[in-house]
């Protein structure tokens, strides 16, 4: 919570002394690409550690009229990179969503027709064959649900207080840590399976209830202004894959999505999306594969430099801990962005940024 407050402080500050504005040189991009995940109504439960990646359809129409007052164009990606590569100097914003959410049929989709704007969805087909497992969600539901849990971390059999929602985020940020930073990918699948089991979450229902279905795809995807990009199979870290299982995460998520759309995808989104989670390896993955553009989840705006790495493009996160005018506006400045690169040494609006929190989401 005081990282959280500490960001918000940072975004204020910049907004209200007007420094978006007078340094907006700076870091000011050709254009930027949003990042959002699911678009729901109310507010989120007490205990509710994935918020930050969900917005209200409200402030999803207040984000896109926001773009636009800002003089900013609503393109698709391919018109995105035609802009880059011919160094087109109208600015530009893109709309992608990842994971493909049924709420971004029931509650994004009337927003974004409604006011014409194009998006992109990218789909890791294997949530929609009802073959991979949301499993951040279930370390969530288990513990939500429990006043304590066991678990075996390191070969000891550790007993864990989730009882307050305190004790509940501290636990859940404890596992996260673990589960994405010490176990391979598979080992992490199998505890969160025997996690769901032990504690009578069905991990199945789960999908079934927040994924859209083959058909529900097909009707999104029938609208023009509807791109569908491709997000892997079973949305795994790419970086921890051997090389030939990481292509074939890629390649059997494209596919699989031209034999159900009748589209080849020509669009990718890394899963996760961090420095560590994709890099160099994974750059060159996707562009010897022919993709057009990828997107990672590391923050920044798209620079003009961003042309030579469309394999590589930082995106703005529009977190659901910072629904306001103003963060948006600051972010989209770039400045935010510029100001951290440059205070940890780094050549502004390098493509290769490492992530920064101020609006970072990571699933």
């Amino acid at each position: 919570m005081f990282d959280l407050n500490l960001k918000k402080l940072g975004l204020n500050a910049l907004y209200f002394s007007g420094a978006h504005r007078w340094l907006a040189g700076l870091g000011a991009g050709a254009g930027a690409v949003l990042m959002f995940h699911h678009v729901r109504p109310g507010k989120p439960a007490p205990f509710a550690p994935n918020a930050h990646l969900e917005v209200t359809p409200e402030f999803l129409q207040e984000s896109v009229r926001l773009v636009r007052e800002k003089g900013m164009d609503i393109v698709d990606l391919d018109e995105a990179r035609r802009r880059l590569l011919e160094r087109d100097p109208r600015p530009f914003c893109v709309i992608t969503f990842d994971d493909g959410y049924r709420d971004n049929l029931v509650h994004a989709y009337p927003v974004l027709k409604a006011e014409n704007a194009p998006f992109t969805i990218f789909v890791a087909t294997g949530l929609v064959d009802r073959t991979a497992d949301l499993w951040w969600r279930v370390v969530e539901r288990v513990i939500a649900e429990q006043d304590a849990i066991e678990v075996e971390i390191g070969g000891a059999l550790t007993r864990l207080a989730t009882r307050s929602v305190a004790e509940k985020h501290q636990v859940y940020a404890h596992l996260m840590d673990w589960l994405m930073d010490e176990v391979d990918e598979d080992r992490q699948r199998l505890f969160v399976n025997d996690l769901a089991q032990r504690y009578g979450v069905d991990d199945k229902a789960m999908v079934d209830a927040e994924i859209m279905t083959w058909d529900e795809l097909r009707r999104i995807a029938a609208d023009p202004l509807v791109t569908i990009g491709a997000h892997t199979v079973a949305h795994h870290v790419l970086a921890k894959l051997p090389l030939a299982r990481a292509r074939a995460e890629i390649e059997g998520g494209a596919r699989r999505l031209e034999a159900m759309l009748g589209v080849a995808p020509r669009h990718f989104a890394y899963p996760y999306g961090f420095e560590e989670a994709a890099g160099e390896r994974e750059f060159r993955l996707l562009a010897d594969l022919g993709f057009a553009t990828a997107v990672t989840t590391r923050p920044g705006v798209l620079m003009p430099t961003h042309a030579a790495s469309n394999t590589a493009w930082p995106r703005v996160s529009v977190n659901g801990h910072f629904q306001s005018r103003r963060y948006l506006e600051v972010l989209l400045s770039g400045v935010a962005y510029a100001l951290y690169d440059r205070a940890r040494g780094l050549r502004p609006a390098s493509p290769k940024r490492a992530p920064v929190a101020a609006s970072a989401s990571t699933r």
